[in-house]
């Protein structure tokens, strides 16, 4: 086995992991460009080969700055999975080598890998706070929606009887109605916001495999969501809608409209995305049939210790911030945004 660094992941590296289990959105090679597009992040992705070539590991990194201007090796920031993958325990053990070598190398303070399952050989977390939601999908439309909660498809319903529709446009015009009012909820939630050029970005460099839901009201977008078709599974790391049209229930128009996309691009899975467990999003997610799923995130230092889960930047600096932000003007809110967000890896 030997284990090399690749400058620019492409279609043999999404070839390995689209033929491999327990691959995730994070896996894909597309998302080196889009950190580096976004942000400036440097990835440095890593994949092992066998004595003929073959790819049997892969695990995408990125170097991330902190708040307080710590450096981390994190697979990978904003996604929730990503980690090792690898297709034996020889290779999965040469990858967190190297892994730890890299961060060693570029004097990181902590190799942080956001697995969607424990990995043989890396230390998981004693605790686990947030869960991911995923959906096993019907194979129809008609059976997909036969098997939802009265609940769910009666307040779909009601998102129509509103007057709610999903709106119809070019990609350029459904990522400026998806980001008006992502940005405004964002600000609520005293959380910093994404610039737009990430989610053009993807757009990019996803292609057919992306596509933003927008609910509209008349002619003003109300909400939307960014759907990721990857690996046999539709996932949703991204949604928002105002708070004050919520009672038109936008979010179960634009989720039933992702599920049908996912069922029409033949996926086996819609990935909801994280949530703190027990909390308001995680309650909406399991409504629709959702299954929990533990994230098995692991913090460990160069020499392969393991620290605390969650940032570097810690908790108190954190609620701080986000107390803060809520109290910002949404044009000032967005314009700092994207630099402060560019040191939250969550």
């Amino acid at each position: 086995m030997r284990v090399e660094q690749i400058a620019e992941p492409g279609a043999e590296w999404d070839a390995f992991v689209e033929a491999t289990p327990g691959a995730t959105l994070g896996h894909a090679a597309a998302w080196a460009a889009v950190m580096a597009d976004a942000y400036g992040l440097v990835s440095r992705y890593l994949a092992v080969r066998d004595a003929s070539g073959a790819i049997q590991g892969v695990l995408p990194l990125v170097v991330f700055r902190t708040l307080r201007g710590g450096r981390e090796l994190v697979s990978l920031p904003f996604l929730d999975a990503a980690g090792i993958l690898a297709r034996s325990q020889e290779a999965a053990d040469a990858l967190l080598a190297e892994a730890l070598a890299q961060a060693r190398a570029c004097r990181a303070g902590a190799l942080e890998l956001r697995h969607a399952m424990a990995v043989d050989g890396v230390p998981a977390p004693a605790e686990v706070h947030r869960v991911d939601l995923v959906l096993p999908l019907e194979a129809s439309e008609e059976a997909q929606w036969k098997a939802l909660r009265a609940k769910v498809r009666n307040q779909t319903r009601k998102a129509e009887r509103e007057g709610l529709a999903i709106a119809q446009g070019t990609p350029e015009a459904l990522l400026e109605d998806f980001y008006g009012p992502f940005r405004i909820n964002m600000r609520d939630l005293g959380s910093p916001v994404h610039p737009a050029r990430l989610y053009a970005s993807a757009a990019r460099h996803f292609g057919e495999r992306l596509r933003f839901v927008i609910a509209h009201l008349g002619s003003r977008s109300v909400g939307g969501l960014v759907a990721f078709d990857f690996a046999g599974v539709v996932s949703v790391p991204w949604a928002s809608t105002l708070r004050e049209e919520r009672h038109r229930c936008p979010n179960n128009l634009i989720y039933w409209e992702a599920l049908r996309w996912a069922i029409a691009r033949g996926a086996r899975e819609f990935d909801f995305g994280r949530s703190p467990r027990d909390g308001g999003t995680w309650r909406f997610k399991r409504g629709w049939g959702a299954e929990e799923r533990p994230l098995a995130w692991t913090r460990l230092d160069p020499q392969g210790r393991p620290l605390p889960l969650g940032s570097a930047d810690g908790s108190v600096l954190l609620s701080r911030l986000s107390d803060v932000w809520r109290r910002l003007p949404v044009p000032l809110a967005s314009a700092l945004g994207p630099f402060v967000r560019g040191r939250l890896a969550n």
